[in-house]
């Protein structure tokens, strides 16, 4: 089995007022700390040539080659990234729609660059209006990316992540009407509304997904988490045939160190 670490599970050391993680830095983090050798980045984390306006800054060829060159000198491979606040995708104002698909268009050639197979870009639609225009723009959004992507060989994922991915529904609806192989889910464990029977969802898009989030916040004395029944949610990706990575995403509010270790062991102890 593959274990991949999302960068997110140790977004307090990139954050840290003093002496933060540098992503430069983060393959040797995850190779020699968690013994992981496959990463999951996080657009917030990447140097920008324009730090103040993220979403429509470019990003060095150099800065991205010395990445690619310490993932690959310590074997470490990259495997998608995490895009956040680069527009709403889902938005009803047509302007706003189509800068941020423009936005996001940057990180094909990205991923093409590090070797990630897929980014992940947020569904929006967080703001007012009706949820089925936002649906319909959404479609749009996707369909536009994951056409581009294609070409390219990388995948657009959708994560349960805010907006109308909210509902497990709504994402089976638009990975269904875009009709591409490269328009994919990325499923998270936990990112569910708390009344949700979160198995019963991930049941519902695990079919569809391209990647997973294992997501685990707190474990009990045998190292299993009380969040989810982690030997259902892996029996639910085998039954739907999910043979990619098993990512570990981290995000309890103890040491973090642990709490990716613990995620590990749980994931090995389960995915066999």
């Amino acid at each position: 089995m593959d274990i991949s670490l999302a960068g997110w599970s140790i977004h307090r050391r990139f954050r840290a007022e003093t002496d933060p993680l540098l992503l430069l830095d983060y393959p040797a983090v995850a190779a020699n700390e968690f013994g992981i050798n496959l990463i999951e980045l996080n657009s917030p984390f990447f140097v920008y040539d324009d730090p103040d306006n993220p979403a429509t800054s470019a990003i060095s060829d150099s800065y991205l080659s010395e990445l690619k060159q310490r993932a690959d000198d310590l074997g470490v491979g990259c495997l998608n990234i995490a895009v956040d606040a680069h527009g709403d995708l889902g938005t009803i104002d047509e302007a706003e729609r189509k800068q941020a698909v423009e936005n996001h268009k940057k990180w094909i050639d990205i991923c093409v660059k590090l070797g990630c197979n897929a980014f992940r870009a947020n569904s929006g639609g967080r703001g007012e209006g009706v949820d089925e225009a936002k649906i319909e723009q959404c479609i749009k959004s996707f369909g536009e990316l994951s056409e581009l992507s294609g070409k390219a060989g990388v995948r657009v994922m959708m994560e349960n992540h805010g907006g109308i991915s909210y509902d497990p529904d709504v994402m089976i609806r638009i990975m269904n009407a875009v009709g591409s192989e490269y328009c994919c889910i990325l499923a998270d464990f936990l990112n569910w509304p708390a009344e949700d029977d979160f198995l019963e969802n991930l049941s519902k898009v695990a079919s569809y997904s391209w990647a997973i989030h294992g997501k685990f916040l707190t474990f009990d004395d045998n190292g299993e988490s009380p969040e989810i029944d982690c030997a259902a949610a892996v029996q639910i990706l085998k039954d739907a045939n999910y043979a990619n990575p098993w990512g570990i995403e981290y995000e309890g509010s103890t040491d973090d160190h642990e709490g990716v270790l613990k995620s590990k062991t749980l994931l090995e102890k389960h995915v066999g």
